[in-house]
């Protein structure tokens, strides 16, 4: 499929708005976003692009952070969101991110951010406060002018876009909003040269960089201990200039003594996730030899899900999944808990299988 919209686009440029409905009308029904025989009219796709619109065009709820409190959550109904998930496709297959950026990037995760900064001596990593919200419209507008012109050739192009991709919030300032499909992408789009700047500075200062979203490393592996408060107003300096906050409360230093970590993964002469996740992994297992599997749903509902449903199954298997992109196939402990897992799965549906037989 990418395949496919990637040679679609490979030399096209897209001047007017009638070019751009018809990129996503190729584009969405070949990713389910409506179907191939009724495409959508330039008037379906711009009910969405005055503020008032998409205001009400959004539901909002909150989840719980891992740091504590509530993080809002602004989902777009179904018939935008479409809309959207086309546009996102088209942004990913005609801009090339900055190296040094990693996440919401085609074919990197968390291990290639984490990888980098593998065998440093002193990690320092800092996080954009507010992350999506604080990127506005305006500063869409003007990356998408800087990174894309030769492609989105026209101010109405760009402007489509910046209209249907942002909401207003509640100072009736629009700004991406954290649920759209759109915002990861041109998160990197704007700060692609925050990226370019940052990967200067690192330079400078004989480190190593990398971005993954709202977490921001560097790591060095000379003789000084820590980040000297001179280097930190300069990176400090860098995020203020393209109108973003730190978050001074996610700001750490680790250094040799101590676990050293990139956005959760543990960094020493090579990759690793925290004890603790193996041993919150092995407990959740646990449950479920020893209760069986209706009963640990509850307690982990209970115990481990801060008032929110999710189905204990799918957490151990995204753990794992996670636990097999960190450590490898090859890795023991990866194959004894998947090993437990499966032997769990296998035992659940024969459960089933017998209760269906005796009804």
């Amino acid at each position: 499929m990418r395949d496919q919209i990637a040679e679609y686009l490979k030399d096209l440029t897209i001047s007017n708005r009638k070019e751009l409905f018809d990129v996503l009308n190729f584009i969405a029904p070949l990713i389910d976003g409506w179907s191939l025989a009724q495409p959508k009219s330039g008037r379906e796709i711009m009910r969405f692009a005055s503020a008032k619109a998409r205001k009400s065009a959004y539901v909002d709820f909150t989840i719980p952070k891992k740091s504590g409190g509530q993080r809002k959550i602004s989902a777009p109904v179904k018939p935008l969101k479409a809309i959207q998930s086309a546009i996102n496709i088209l942004l990913q297959s005609i801009f090339v991110p900055d190296e040094h950026a990693t996440g919401f990037v085609l074919e990197k995760s968390v291990r290639d951010n984490a990888m980098i900064h593998v065998g440093q001596t002193c990690i320092f990593n800092t996080d954009l406060e507010n992350f999506f919200p604080s990127i506005t419209k305006l500063m869409v507008r003007h990356a998408l002018y800087r990174e894309l012109g030769n492609k989105l050739q026209s101010n109405e192009v760009v402007n489509i876009i910046c209209r249907i991709c942002t909401v207003p919030d509640s100072s009736g300032i629009e700004v991406l909003p954290q649920g759209a499909p759109t915002s990861p992408v041109l998160s990197n789009i704007v700060l692609k040269s925050l990226d370019k700047d940052m990967s200067k500075l690192a330079e400078r200062m004989e480190c190593k960089y990398s971005r993954y979203a709202d977490d921001i490393t560097f790591s060095h592996s000379k003789s000084i201990r820590r980040m000297s408060p001179f280097w930190q107003s300069r990176i400090h300096n860098v995020i203020a200039k393209y109108g973003l906050k730190v978050n001074e409360q996610k700001t750490k230093t680790f250094v040799p003594g101590t676990r050293r970590e990139v956005t959760g993964v543990v960094v020493s002469d090579k990759i690793n996730v925290p004890r603790s996740y193996i041993k919150q992994l092995r407990v959740l297992l646990h449950l479920w030899e020893k209760y069986g599997y209706a009963q640990a749903q509850i307690i982990f509902t209970r115990n481990f899900c801060k008032g929110m449903e999710k189905n204990l199954a799918n957490v151990i298997d995204g753990k794992i999944n996670y636990l097999e992109m960190i450590k490898g196939k090859e890795d023991a402990t990866y194959r004894k808990l998947k090993s437990r897992f499966k032997c769990l799965q296998r035992k659940e549906k024969q459960g089933i299988v017998k209760i269906q037989k005796v009804l």
